[in-house]
């Protein structure tokens, strides 16, 4: 007993000091050897001490417990391998696979404008492939969102595809899922690539029957469509909301300024007081320059003749007449005239009412070419969705991957098995 302790304590001490001068790869390989031993109970022994070591197997009980190693090995790696098998060889459910691509494209004007940029674009950018727009993304983004499901409801018993009696118990929706639990499902059934620089959407539908999977991947088309409308409109009334508001106002402006010169017109009785006066001024230079011809006829004839002959008195006559309608037509324009107001204090108010009716038709003019451009713009915000390739009825189940997941699934666990077998045996060599 005391030579077994002797051994046992000058293996140990030999272990960790040889540990401290191997190598990682060697370290690791020693492990592993460690563990392989473990699993089947293979105790090491000196070379030295080989008759020891065979005189203690025979007196060694028959029968031992398995090793942890093994046990775990077996309930961790060889146990789901074979389910995992069984269930792919005799359970698991068809799921055929419906797939379409489509692109969401702007529309484009073929205008000369248009192109000088688009040229300039392509001088500037080179051969640089341009990034998907916005648009691609809210598309993707919507088919794996709730709001689809939603949509689709309306129209499509999603819950009755996705129970079908094809399905096995693993693949088919649950009973009684919630919405969550049903947006994730759609998510692991309906798949979606974008490829950033052309834009074009890869969409894949998962269901239990042929025809399933083509409804479905019909029915996401027309949904992203709708979408695809839906943001057009909207984008196409918040740019003209504020234009044609601007339109409306202006247009108020123009109605407001023409009310008040007609009201100004019917009070005042001019139609236009700026003709008026300019009537009124040539009738009034007319009528002054026949005054200074009357006064020197008077003038002269005064002087060659008596105050009461008739030529005199007819220049007189002429004379006083005419000093009165001057009178009346200064009267008229700038003073106080019977038909009441003169033509100076019209001509203002005329004047600032006809501004205001120029500056509401030149604002009114500018919110039109305002709202035509807008209407361009709007136009060009326009999105569609445009399928290049349409969904086809699928002829053979495209999964599940019966012979690639029983292999893989063993690998990996074996894998994984392996990581925790290692770490455990590292803590064990270093616990004594």
């Amino acid at each position: 007993m005391e030579d077994d302790t002797k051994r046992v304590a000058a293996e140990v001490i030999l272990d960790h000091s040889l540990s401290l001068r191997r190598s990682a790869p060697a370290l690791l390989a020693t492990i592993s050897a460690r563990v392989a031993r473990r699993m089947f109970r293979q105790p090491t022994a000196p070379p030295t001490q080989a008759h020891e070591a065979d005189t203690f197997r025979l007196h060694r009980p028959p029968r031992q417990r398995p090793s942890a190693y093994l046990i775990t090995f077996v309930l961790f790696v060889v146990v789901p391998s074979i389910a995992a098998a069984i269930y792919f060889a005799f359970f698991a459910s068809n799921q055929y696979v419906a797939e379409a691509r489509f692109a969401v494209k702007a529309a484009q004007f073929d205008d000369n404008l248009d192109k000088t940029k688009s040229a300039l674009s392509k001088l500037s950018t080179g051969s640089i492939p341009s990034l998907a727009d916005q648009d691609v993304y809210i598309v993707a983004n919507y088919i794996h969102s709730r709001a689809i499901l939603d949509d689709l409801s309306k129209s499509l018993d999603l819950r009755q595809i996705f129970r079908r009696p094809e399905a096995d118990f693993w693949a088919r929706l649950k009973d009684g899922a919630t919405a969550e639990e049903l947006v994730d499902y759609w998510n692991a059934m309906v798949l979606t690539y974008v490829d950033g620089p052309s834009g074009i959407v890869k969409v894949e539908a998962k269901a239990f029957r042929p025809d399933d999977a083509l409804t479905l991947s019909r029915a996401i088309i027309a949904a992203s469509e709708k979408l695809a409308n839906d943001v057009s409109r909207r984008a196409r009334n918040d740019t003209m909301k504020w234009s044609e508001e601007e339109v409306r106002r202006a247009e108020g402006m123009v109605e407001t300024a023409l009310r008040n010169l007609r009201e100004y017109r019917d009070s005042e009785g001019y139609i236009d007081p700026v003709s008026a006066a300019t009537s009124t001024s040539k009738l009034l230079l007319a009528a002054m320059a026949e005054q200074i011809q009357l006064q020197n006829d008077y003038f002269v004839a005064s002087k060659a003749m008596s105050k009461d002959a008739p030529t005199v008195v007819t220049l007189r006559t002429r004379l006083e007449a005419l000093d009165k309608q001057i009178s009346e037509l200064k009267s008229k324009l700038t003073g106080s005239s019977p038909e009441g107001g003169t033509i100076a204090a019209s001509l203002v108010k005329f004047e600032s009412l006809e501004l205001q009716r120029q500056f509401a038709e030149k604002l009114y003019q500018l919110a039109q070419d305002s709202l035509e451009r807008a209407r361009i713009r709007a136009e060009r915000q326009n999105i569609y969705v445009e399928v290049f390739v349409p969904p086809a009825l699928p002829e053979y189940a495209k999964y599940p991957e019966r012979l690639s997941l029983s292999l893989l699934i063993p690998v990996a666990l074996l894998i994984v098995w392996g990581i925790f077998a290692l770490v455990a045996a590292a803590i064990n060599d270093h616990r004594y």
